[in-house]
């Protein structure tokens, strides 16, 4: 008897455990469960912040992708903190890129990459604005190219002093004896490459870098200047970074708009060109906002050579009644130049047909295109800088001096220190737009009695004059005189 209760409870105590291995079993599966569910939801939300189609990719593939994506981020942001400027004298809501920009534009400046042997790697595009040189001019073309004969000896040797073995450049190197400084006088951009050449005075404030010391961050001007074969082959090499600075600062300027802009915007004047209207779209553009200029004149911002196109393009408006005006320069409220295109329309009254206002369309031109179409009107096609910038010298070379050339040069500088004589001066902007460019209509509209008289177009030719004499003297404030060319001036 006692004997079969034992059993009884040995069996019951069994049937206990098994029920409670049971229990623990689903109480697992269910905890099992819900972490993958769990899993699946983090993975498919991870799976919609990837770029692309993340339907076909299975898990792994999302996890390497966001693991990817998570240590670019992170070398990316150990570079911008290794770079980033001072904030005690950089503004908070300011990148590095706008401050930048703001810096080179205070300075006169802008940015230049050589490689030791003098070829120009990159090149920012404020030099336009300084220089008239487009940065397409410069990059893969050799700094003495642009360089009066006298300079090219000690400009040589300051680039070639250092070393250009990557196993040569040490931290300590890096640290002490890689910054350099020098002046020499710098080739200024034409439109007609048969005008002598206009030399400027510029300062040359840099450092040594070896390229595949250079962060990713801010390799990427230089990178798509390089073509991807020759990249390697460079990485081992060392360029000079520098910013290069005018001796003597312009007060008016061309704005810096190299590539196409396609900006616009709208505005009204009276048939004696005064300003009526002008629409949101502007105070971005050309700074102005519009009761600044409304009751003035159009002729008070525009540059004194494109005055007397502009009247002619006025005239023609007057008697054709719509056209399209030349490439002209627009002075902005912070005292630059802007190239616009404008078209126009008279409108009249809808009862008595009397002509009421001038409607513009302003477009915002790219300075690109206003020297393809003033070299097109001169004849002249576009051609390498170089050809401009050895007009005294052999132009053979294309991207680089050669050897016996460069042994030559010096060896005339190590005999002879003759300086040579350059002129300086500040922006000289070609005028040469044809009058073909203000198209007509079809048909030559009728002029009823209404339409203003030809004294009205007479005064307004004397008001261009006399604003012409004014603006002509404010613009010969800016330009800078002749000065020799003293070579030797590396410090």
């Amino acid at each position: 008897m006692t004997s079969s209760i034992g059993d009884d409870c040995s069996i019951f105590d069994g049937l206990m455990e098994d029920e409670k291995d049971k229990a623990k079993r689903v109480s697992r599966n269910k905890s099992e469960k819900k972490r993958r569910d769990q899993f699946n939801v983090l993975i498919k939300e991870l799976g919609t912040m990837l770029p692309g189609n993340t339907r076909k990719m299975d898990k792994s593939t999302i996890l390497q992708k966001s693991i990817d994506f998570l240590c670019k981020h992170k070398e990316i942001a150990a570079q911008s903190e290794s770079s980033e400027i001072r904030q005690d004298w950089k503004p908070p809501f300011l990148s590095n890129e706008e401050f930048t920009q703001l810096m080179l534009e205070a300075l006169d400046g802008f940015f230049i990459a050589i490689m030791t042997d003098g070829n120009i790697l990159y090149v920012s595009e404020s030099v336009t604005s300084l220089l008239e040189h487009l940065p397409t001019d410069l990059v893969d073309q050799n700094l003495l190219n642009f360089l009066p004969v006298g300079e090219h000896s000690e400009v040589y040797k300051a680039l070639s002093t250092h070393p250009t073995d990557h196993d040569n450049l040490n931290s300590d190197y890096l640290k002490t004896k890689n910054h350099m400084e020098f002046c020499c006088h710098m080739l200024r951009g034409t439109i007609d490459p048969k005008e002598p050449p206009i030399y400027e005075y510029v300062k040359f404030i840099g450092n040594f870098k070896s390229l595949n010391n250079v962060p990713n961050v801010t390799r990427n001007g230089l990178a798509g200047v390089l073509q991807r074969s020759l990249q390697p082959a460079f990485d081992d090499q060392v360029c000079f970074v520098a910013t290069v600075r005018l001796a003597k600062p312009q007060f008016i300027k061309e704005m810096c708009t190299v590539e196409e802009p396609n900006e616009e915007f709208t505005s009204r004047h009276s048939l004696e060109w005064k300003f009526l209207f002008l629409d949101h779209r502007a105070p971005p553009i050309i700074g102005y906002l519009p009761f600044e200029v409304l009751g003035t004149s159009g002729y008070d911002y525009y540059h004194v050579d494109d005055l007397e196109t502009l009247a002619k393009c006025h005239e023609h408006l007057m008697q054709y009644g719509k056209g399209k005006s030349c490439y002209y320069r627009f002075l902005t409220k912070g005292q630059q130049w802007i190239w616009l295109q404008t078209h126009y329309y008279i409108t009249y009254h809808q009862w008595n047909s009397r002509p009421e206002f001038i409607v513009c369309t302003h477009t915002v031109v790219s300075y690109a295109e206003v020297r393809a179409e003033q070299r097109r009107e001169l004849g002249i096609e576009e051609s390498n800088p170089e050809v401009t910038a050895n007009k005294s010298q052999d132009s053979g070379s294309e991207s680089q001096l050669n050897t016996s050339s460069l042994k030559e040069a010096l060896e005339r500088f190590d005999h002879s220190r003759t300086p040579s004589t350059s002129s300086r001066s500040s922006r000289k902007s070609s005028s040469h737009v044809s009058d073909n460019t203000c198209t007509s209509t079809a048909s030559k509209l009728h002029m009823d009695t209404a339409t203003p008289p030809r004294q009205s177009l007479a005064s307004t030719m004397e008001m261009t004059s006399q604003r012409r004499s004014s603006i002509s003297s404010q613009s010969m404030s800016s330009q800078t005189t002749g000065q020799s060319v003293t070579p030797g001036l590396i410090t």
